[in-house]
């Protein structure tokens, strides 16, 4: 049952430091050209397929994600006052450049708090809304966007202005998706 070659395979394990029965046909440790290929394309495969998703996170402008995230509130907006039956109200502040959402029901302590926890644009980005009578101070000028209870709302031009770009964020009162043009010349 058991096998005792105590002195001859103690000599052959003490010559080359392996038991030759256990061997297997490779004698030195590392890689074939064919496993780091494989591996290669692989990995090669992944970053072409997360490519597009690492686009979007990384290599993006800001005023491009402020707008997507300004359109992104309209159409839950319109979905939120046709589901919940309620008005609610986008204010755009463009001097202060914020922006907030509150119910027309809200009173003025939960009005001042959802201004308070709303949105502050970057500080070399602006926010403006074309057709504003913005008469007296420029820091006090205010836009209102109506959402209404049937699923429409107002129909209102955004501008966001940051570096010379300029993005135009189009809000129709019966459709769900909010256009975004950027910098195409005289329309500004």
């Amino acid at each position: 049952m058991f096998h005792n070659n105590s002195g001859q395979d103690s000599a052959e394990r003490g010559r080359s430091g392996t038991d030759p029965r256990r061997c297997l046909c490779r004698r030195e440790a590392g890689f074939t050209f064919l496993e780091l290929v494989v591996v290669i394309s692989i990995l090669a495969l992944l970053f072409f397929f997360s490519l597009p998703s690492l686009d979007s996170y990384i290599f993006t402008d800001p005023s491009k994600k402020v707008a997507r995230l300004i359109a992104s509130t309209v159409r839950d907006l319109k979905q939120r006052a046709l589901t919940d039956h309620k008005e609610y109200r986008l204010h755009i502040a463009s001097g202060a450049g914020e922006i907030w959402v509150e119910e027309a029901s809200m009173d003025e302590k939960a009005s001042a708090e959802a201004r308070k926890n709303g949105l502050s644009l970057p500080q070399d980005m602006m926010v403006e809304v074309p057709g504003l009578d913005s008469a007296g101070d420029e820091s006090s000028a205010e836009a209102m966007v109506r959402f209404y209870p049937r699923g429409y709302s107002d129909r209102a031009e955004i501008l966001l202005v940051r570096d010379e770009q300029k993005l135009l964020l189009v809000v129709e009162p019966f459709l769900s998706e909010v256009e975004i043009v950027e910098d195409h010349g005289d329309i500004f």
